[in-house]
């Protein structure tokens, strides 16, 4: 791909994502599989939330997209079902980008999953603190990936793992990713409260 095609593609991927919406960035095709999110002991997460706790374990449902091994933005939704109460989701959409500012902010192509960081691309409120969300595979399987928290102007750490049963998939129709699921102090800020897929 050329240079002003990796543009177009990083440009047109990222205003997908700002514009959000069925059939953009986040609407994939692909398996949900079941999975825990599991906070780190010492992790240093800001006050103010339900989730963001030193050592809480959560289930997830995950979707990593595409598939295919070709040159593609590609993505990770998150859904934490229930976490807040019966009908009450945490979900994280993420794309594949970069660390540090301004690169968590726009989306990037990789030949495969394994080979980028995952990024919310735009802001949370987590209580009081502007942060974003990101992962990172462990390796090139899918079965472990770090989960990562950024402040606005700081580069993403570590702050717990999210373990993928790849042989225990979901049913997809249960998945409906969408930020707007959020609660417990986490607040999705224009644009990420659009994303959906």
């Amino acid at each position: 791909m050329s240079i002003g095609g990796t543009a177009a593609t990083v440009i047109g991927n990222t205003v997908s994502a700002v514009a959000g919406g069925y059939g953009g960035l986040f609407d994939a095709d692909a398996p949900v599989h079941q999975a825990q999110l599991s906070f780190d002991d010492d992790a240093k997460l800001p006050g103010g939330t339900e989730l963001l706790r030193p050592g809480l374990r959560a289930d997830a449902l995950v979707r990593i997209a595409p598939q295919s091994d070709d040159e593609a933005i590609r993505t990770i939704c998150i859904k934490l079902p229930d976490v807040y109460g019966p009908g009450r989701d945490q979900d994280f959409l993420l794309a594949s980008s970069m660390d540090g500012v301004p690169f968590h902010h726009a989306t990037l192509p990789a030949a495969r999953a394994g080979d980028r960081l995952y990024s919310s691309l735009w802001l949370y409120l987590a209580g009081l603190s502007p942060v974003l969300f990101g992962a990172r595979m462990d390796g090139e399987a899918p079965g472990q990936l770090t989960f990562l928290m950024c402040g606005v102007l700081s580069r993403f750490r570590r702050v717990g793992t999210l373990t993928v049963n790849s042989g225990a998939t979901a049913d997809d129709a249960d998945a409906g990713f969408a930020a707007r699921n959020s609660g417990g102090g986490i607040r999705p800020l224009p644009p990420v409260l659009a994303y959906r897929g």
